[in-house]
């Protein structure tokens, strides 16, 4: 039976907790760093608290029997029931994930709210889908032959792809919230799974692995994790597609013209199970990907892939400023992969890419009045946000940005072996159980460049704190209870404080900001602004209110049929290496600034990409020499 209070586990860093009538699956290795559980971490920053609950009230909303409906009638019960949009159409062949990320999002709302009401409607879920559930485990709202179609060869949907959602959904109930039945339902289906695909030769198995499968790999270790049957470990590894992680653990970039979601989650996946094996070919293959994906094809913002895929060499980026860049889905499993490779080994560099993500894409996501994320964040000069329709849009970043939003404390702080590491600079407090130690941190970063640290501790209390001094922080400073520290201080590192901590003690950190330029890796005469970590887009006009939803995944047609007209001229002219000769802030904007006589067609204001809605706007810049 699982105990909430033994739900300490920190999925995607650490073996997944949990008392299920076994011991959990030990890992092999012991990382340094770890998640605190959501639970344990209490934002109040109120900019994300507000992100939050537009998310939270959603959860709510959703009609659960539309929720049901494509499981129900996958088993020929007619319901009746007006069918969701997008992916979850009665004809798509992805339909059921969605449910599966609203189980998943709603288990983590409530580890980090508390809300007894959400769970009362995410239990009955799953006692409906209980219902559903095949006498050989199968539960989906795919017809089981799909799966038959996929072993033959023939031309089908991505099945596993939607089972994996649905499992990670029913475990996520299991782990947040302590849903014993969940647990039993997806034991059910990963027995299913077993069956399944031991009867297939290793051919047949790598071939259907061809077809786009989520993290099959990832959800089989993880129920290993929780269950400790070693059997389902041995499943996740026949997800292994070998094509793609041989290369990568052999050092060879294999990425270009292939789907960019579909091989990120393998390599999410190739991370947990090397923690679960300590086998060193996992994890080579999963530290070179993240390395030629954040470092080598991602844009300013941390995000990556152009019409969904990697369409490129590595650190060739120029030509790609289109629409349909940066699928939201992407940089969603990009953070859990930075989490697996900062718990295994700490540095700033994964930090910094971590905040690089979340502020500029992730948080870039959600409308300010509605909450409702996107699918593209596109790069094409003077398009806008168009984010999904409540209520009508169901596509794969609707149910990623769904769960996005409800842990949006994740990633803030990691924990290790008498040492905690301050990683992101939100407002939060986390609490530290085993050192009986909690650590508030007060700021509005990145409205200010810095923020404060204070301690409260039961007793005095030995540990090393740790602290990003971010790549963009030239001249940083530390002080303790307003004594100045003499510390090493270089950007792109974390810097430490070891010593015995009283309750009370505080930690002021400053970080300035400046501005700064992200050119192109392959032309650096094309440059996105930056001021510290947030990018600075420019405004070029806001847009009709009824152009700003999109019920289609893709909303290129809606650009293109309302270009920007001077896109081909818009460019920086004269600029020099030292950017504020040429930008200047705007009084009583906060991060807010304008060039000054450089701009063509005309100057231009520029404010943060993440929070600029309604408008259109450009991110990477022209830079042309004065005309002579």
């Amino acid at each position: 039976m699982i105990k909430r209070a033994s739900l300490c586990w920190l999925i995607s860093t650490l073996a997944l907790a949990a008392s299920a009538g076994a011991d959990p699956l030990a890992e092999k290795i012991n990382p340094p760093a770890r998640l605190f559980p959501l639970s344990d971490v209490r934002l109040t920053d109120p900019n994300l608290l507000k992100i939050r609950e537009l998310d939270h009230q959603y959860l709510l909303a959703l009609d659960s029997e539309r929720l049901l409906r494509n499981f129900r009638e996958n088993v020929g019960i007619k319901t009746g029931i007006e069918p969701l949009l997008g992916h979850e159409a009665p004809n798509d062949s992805c339909r059921g994930h969605y449910t599966g990320h609203y189980l998943s999002a709603c288990a983590m709302m409530v580890a980090s709210t508390g809300d007894a009401k959400l769970k009362a409607k995410a239990d009955a879920i799953v006692a409906e889908l209980a219902k559903l559930q095949q006498p050989d485990g199968y539960l989906g709202a795919l017809p089981e032959t799909q799966f038959d179609n996929l072993e033959a060869g023939k031309k089908v949907g991505v099945p596993w792809y939607t089972e994996h959602k649905i499992m990670a959904g029913l475990l996520d109930m299991a782990l947040y919230t302590g849903n014993q039945q969940a647990l039993d339902v997806v034991q059910k289906i990963g027995d299913w799974v077993d069956a399944r695909t031991k009867k297939l030769d290793h051919a047949t198995m790598q071939r259907v692995l061809g077809t786009e499968f989520g993290g099959m790999g990832e959800i089989m270790a993880n129920l290993a994790a929780v269950t400790g049957k070693e059997s389902y470990l041995q499943v996740a590894k026949r997800f292994d597609h070998e094509s793609v992680l041989k290369p990568a653990e052999a050092g060879e970039d294999k990425l270009a013209v292939h789907h960019a979601n579909t091989m990120i989650p393998k390599f999410v996946s190739a991370a947990r199970e090397y923690e679960l094996t300590g086998d060193e070919s996992y994890r080579k293959a999963a530290t070179f990907f993240w390395q030629q994906v954040a470092l080598h094809r991602s844009y300013a913002t941390g995000g990556n892939s152009v019409r969904e895929a990697f369409r490129t060499p590595p650190d060739v980026l120029s030509g790609t400023l289109e629409p349909c860049t940066q699928e939201s889905c992407n940089t969603y499993n990009m953070l859990r992969l930075t989490e697996h490779l900062f718990a295994w080994n700490p540095s700033a560099s994964y930090g910094d890419y971590y905040e690089r993500a979340l502020l500029n894409h992730i948080l870039a996501t959600p409308h300010p009045e509605t909450g409702m994320p996107l699918y593209y964040l596109g790069l094409m000069p003077g398009q806008w946000k168009a984010v999904f329709e409540p209520n009508m849009t169901f596509w794969c970043c609707a149910g990623t940005g769904l769960e996005n939003f409800t842990k949006l404390q994740r990633g803030i702080y990691f924990h290790g072996d008498g040492q905690i590491w301050v990683n992101l600079f939100f407002a939060s407090e986390v609490d530290w159980k085993e050192k009986g130690v909690s650590i508030r941190q007060e700021t509005k970063f990145p409205n200010e460049p810095g923020t404060t640290l204070h301690i409260q501790a039961k007793k005095p209390t030995a540990f090393k704190l740790n602290i990003r001094i971010p790549y963009w922080a030239d001249g940083s400073s530390i002080s303790v209870n307003g004594q100045p520290q003499q510390l090493p201080l270089n950007p792109g590192t974390f810097a430490m404080i070891d010593r015995t901590w009283n309750d009370g003690d505080q930690v002021s950190v400053r970080l300035p900001m400046r501005l700064h330029l992200q050119p192109m890796p392959d032309d650096p005469k094309i440059a996105a602004i930056m001021y510290g970590p947030v990018v600075l887009a420019g405004e070029l006009g806001p847009v009709p209110k009824d152009q700003v939803q999109s019920r289609h995944y893709n909303a290129s047609g809606l650009f293109n049929k309302n270009p920007y007209p001077d896109a081909d001229q818009l460019a920086l002219v004269g600029t020099s290496n030292k950017l504020e000769d040429w930008i200047e802030p705007i009084a009583g904007k906060l991060l807010t600034f304008k060039t000054k006589g450089v701009g063509r067609p005309s100057d231009f204001v520029l404010s943060p990409f993440y929070r600029l809605f309604d408008q259109r706007y450009n991110v990477y810049w022209k830079l042309e020499p004065n005309p002579q």
